[in-house]
C-alpha cells in the first residue's frame, strides 16, 4: 500500500495525538483524584455522583442546622432555668408575706425583692440571641415581645405565637424555640369577688374550681352574679341578685362555705341574723410580670391589717406562682426532649454522610494502581510513538542511492 506524504503525517500526528490525550487523561485522574472527569467518562456513574453530591450537600445544611438549633435551644434552656429560680423565689416571698406577725418594713422588704426579680424576669422575657434576635418573640423576632405600660401597670405580650421550625433531615423539622405568649402569658384567672359593706365576716376566700366559676361567671348575667349568705337558726342560705335561693345548708360559726367553686371561710364572730352580700366580678387573667408586680404592690400599700383583698392577693399569688412554674417546667421538658432528638438525628446525619462518602467514593474516586499502571503504559507508548515517527519520517530513497 502506498501512502502519500501528506497522508502518513496526519497518521502520525492522528497517533501522536491519541497518545498524547490518553497520557493527559490518566495525568488529569490523579490530579483530580477522579476517574470520572466527564460524563462521557461513565453516563451511569456520574449520575450517581451527582445524586449523592446532592445528599451530601444537604447534609452539611442540615449539620449547619443542627448548630443553629443546638445554640438556639441551649440558650432558652438556661433562661429558663433562672427564670424558675426567679419565680420560685417570688413565691417564697409570696408566703412570707402571709406571715401575720411581719410589720410593714418587713413588708415593703418583700416588695423590693419583687421588684428586682420582676425586672431580671423581664429582661430575661426580652433576651435576645447573638444576631440581635428575641428568642420569645415567635416569627417576630426582631421586635420586643415583653413591654411594660406605665398607666395601666401591667405587662403585655406584643408579638404572635409562631415557632419557627428548622429542619435537621429530610423529613424531621423542630422548633427553635417557644413564643412568651405560652411560656409567660395568662396563668390561673384572678378571682375578683367584690363584698358589699365590707368583709369582716370573711376570714378567707380561695377558688377551689377556677374552671366551674369561670363556667358559673360566662353563663350568668349581672343578676345571678351577686348572691347573699343569710345565716338564721344554725343554718345558711345562698340567694342570687335574683331573689332564689340557690343552696342552704347547717352552718357553725367558723365553716368554710361552697359556692360556684369558691370556698368562703366565714368568721368565728357570725350570729344568726348576719349575712355577707358579693359580686362576682369576671375573672381576671394575668401573666407572670403583672402577677409580681401587683403583689409587690400589695405589700406596699398593705396597712398592716391582714385585710381580705391582701390575703387575696396572697392567695391568688401563691396559685399563679404554681401555674407559672409549671408553664416553665414544661417548657423545659420540651427544650431537652427537642435537644434529645437534635443529638440523634446529628449522630444519624453523621453515619449517613460516611456511607455516602464511601458510596461516592466507590463510584468515583481514582484506582491509583491503575492509573499509575496506565501512566506509565501510555507515557512508553507515546515515547515509542515519537521515536517511531523521527525515524521513519527522515528516511529517503537518497539514503539507498
Amino acid at each position: 500500500m502506498r501512502l502519500s506524504t501528506n497522508l502518513f503525517y496526519q497518521r502520525a500526528q492522528d497517533s501522536l495525538t491519541q497518545s498524547q490525550s490518553r497520557l493527559d487523561k490518566v495525568q488529569l485522574q490523579l490530579t483530580k483524584q477522579t476517574r470520572i472527569l466527564s460524563p462521557a467518562d461513565d453516563p451511569i456513574g456520574n449520575s450517581q455522583v451527582l445524586a449523592l453530591d446532592e445528599k451530601l450537600a444537604q447534609n452539611s445544611q442540615f449539620d449547619r442546622n443542627s448548630v443553629t438549633l443546638e445554640n438556639n435551644l441551649s440558650r432558652e434552656e438556661s433562661v429558663l432555668s433562672n427564670i424558675v429560680g426567679f419565680v420560685q423565689r417570688a413565691r417564697v416571698l409570696a408566703n412570707q408575706a402571709g406571715n401575720g406577725s411581719y410589720s410593714q418594713e418587713n413588708r415593703e422588704a418583700l416588695a423590693l425583692e419583687l421588684r428586682n426579680i420582676e425586672d431580671a424576669i423581664f429582661d430575661f422575657t426580652n433576651a435576645q440571641d447573638e444576631s440581635g434576635e428575641y428568642i420569645f418573640a415567635g416569627y417576630q423576632n426582631r421586635i420586643q415581645p415583653m413591654n411594660y405600660d406605665q398607666v395601666t401597670q401591667s405587662y403585655s405580650y406584643d408579638s404572635d405565637d409562631g415557632q419557627r421550625q428548622i429542619q435537621l433531615s429530610p423529613s424531621l423539622y423542630l422548633p427553635a424555640g417557644d413564643p412568651g405568649s405560652k411560656v409567660f402569658g395568662t396563668l390561673s384567672n384572678r378571682v375578683d369577688v367584690e363584698f358589699t359593706g365590707g368583709n369582716n365576716l370573711v376570714n378567707s376566700l380561695t377558688a377551689s374550681d377556677r374552671d366551674a366559676l369561670a363556667n358559673y361567671w360566662d353563663a350568668g348575667d349581672a343578676a345571678t352574679q351577686s348572691a347573699t349568705i343569710n345565716f338564721v337558726g344554725g343554718n345558711y342560705e345562698i340567694v342570687d341578685g335574683g331573689g332564689t335561693t340557690v343552696a342552704t345548708g347547717a352552718y357553725t360559726a367558723g365553716d368554710t362555705i361552697s359556692y360556684q367553686g369558691l370556698e368562703i371561710n366565714t368568721s368565728n364572730d357570725v350570729v344568726n341574723g348576719d349575712s355577707i352580700t358579693f359580686d362576682i366580678n369576671e375573672p381576671v387573667s394575668r401573666n407572670l410580670l403583672t402577677q409580681i408586680g401587683d403583689l409587690a404592690s400589695a405589700l406596699e400599700n398593705s396597712d398592716g391589717n391582714q385585710k381580705f383583698s391582701y390575703r387575696e392577693e396572697i392567695a391568688s399569688s401563691l396559685t399563679a406562682f404554681d401555674d407559672a412554674i409549671s408553664n416553665l417546667t414544661d417548657t423545659q421538658a420540651k427544650v431537652g426532649a427537642r435537644l434529645n432528638v437534635l443529638e440523634n438525628t446529628r449522630l444519624s446525619n453523621a453515619d449517613l454522610e460516611i456511607v455516602n462518602k464511601k458510596a461516592r467514593s466507590d463510584i468515583a474516586d481514582v484506582d491509583y494502581s491503575t492509573a499509575i499502571t496506565d501512566l506509565v503504559k501510555n507515557e512508553t507508548i507515546y515515547s515509542a510513538a515519537q521515536q517511531v515517527f523521527t525515524r521513519v519520517s527522515r528516511l529517503s530513497l537518497f539514503d539507498y542511492l
